[in-house]
């Protein structure tokens, strides 16, 4: 494989027709499928990121430049050429030329692979978009690794050479993107799927959880329910689905309640636990509790905060709340620590 950089005509590039992040929304066009409809695929796939990398967002930065940071990166056919990364950039440029919007849109800086092995080009995708600057979300990360292991059948050493991490993560990843497909995007219509649910589906993988599920009479559809439904609303709490389900009364509260019903289902079994312990009539010293303790006492605390405290936070007017900040965030790196050297 060579490359070389050119500035090329937006006329003579074309989209890529296997594009992972977008390969699904284009399977329902089937024999339709053109330049305008990948065009609306790529706008709406970055719409539902809200972030500011979306497309309006990127649309706008490109426009103030006069021109985009990252040349595009295209393998040669014959006279034609392929956009393997840079299709929402590449759209954005041939937008600009049937709008005639002001400033010079009809040629874009590429990078052209000559003769790429596949190996070349699932390489690009994923410095560029799994572990690169530019990073897809959480969901479509998970999608191209779904694509890569079960349409590519690429091995996990390929996929841990080419991605870094490790391949119970990687496992994870994917059958979380599994999951949400077939019990959530599959059974919402698009106006109802939102992407940043996908850290739920993340959750649901972790132990114990699939088997509380399953031991409480109910499947994986219904989670997807109370995903949509907003019966979790916060996705750390899927995390809580074995303790609540195992209560018939907190059972009862979360899955006949409506948003937010899984916080409402925990706190009265805290309640009830605490209760039950002589906890809630036991002041115990701060140097004596448990972590479980703890942990509860603090969620709660933020939880219960009062408007005025979150304002005197942000505002930091004092060294003691920058002092408090300073140690919340000490605290959330050693948490992160404790949680990634005990999950499974």
């Amino acid at each position: 494989m060579t490359e070389r950089r050119e500035t090329l005509p937006v006329a003579a590039i074309e989209y890529d027709r296997e594009n992972p992040r977008i390969k699904v929304a284009l399977e329902k066009y089937g024999d339709d499928l053109d330049a305008e409809r990948i065009f609306f695929a790529l706008k709406t796939a970055s719409e539902g990121e809200q972030r500011v990398g979306s497309y309006e967002g990127l649309k706008g930065s490109i426009r103030a430049a006069g021109h985009i940071l990252f040349p595009i990166v295209v393998i040669e056919h014959d006279d034609r050429f392929v956009c393997i990364d840079g299709n929402t950039r590449l759209a954005i440029y041939k937008q600009f030329t049937r709008e005639g919007a002001p400033g010079d849109w009809d040629r874009i800086p590429a990078t052209i692979l000559t003769d790429p092995r596949q190996k070349n080009i699932d390489a690009v995708r994923i410095s560029a978009h799994l572990v690169g600057a530019r990073e897809w979300p959480a969901y479509e990360k998970a999608r191209y690794l779904h694509h890569l292991r079960n349409e590519k059948l690429m091995d996990y050493s390929e996929m841990i050479a080419l991605c870094g991490g490790r391949k119970a993560d990687i496992e994870r990843q994917i059958d979380a993107f599994h999951d949400m497909s077939e019990f959530y995007r599959d059974v919402v219509d698009d106006t109802a799927f939102h992407i940043d649910r996908f850290s739920g589906f993340v959750e649901l993988q972790k132990p114990r959880i699939k088997e509380a599920i399953y031991d409480a009479g109910f499947g994986l559809e219904d989670f997807g329910k109370w995903i949509q439904t907003g019966n979790i609303v916060r996705l750390a709490d899927v995390r809580k689905l074995p303790r609540i389900l195992a209560d018939p009364k907190a059972r009862h509260t979360f899955v006949t309640g409506g948003p937010h019903s899984i916080e409402a289902a925990a706190k009265d079994l805290d309640r009830r636990e605490e209760v039950a312990q002589g906890l809630d009539s036991k002041p115990v010293p701060v140097g004596d509790a448990s972590i479980l303790r703890l942990a509860k006492t603090l969620s709660r605390k933020i939880d219960e905060m009062p408007y005025s405290t979150l304002r005197h936070l942000q505002d930091r007017h004092t060294d003691d709340t920058q002092a408090t900040l300073d140690e919340l965030e000490a605290l959330a790196q050693r948490l992160r620590r404790l949680i990634e050297d005990t999950s499974a």
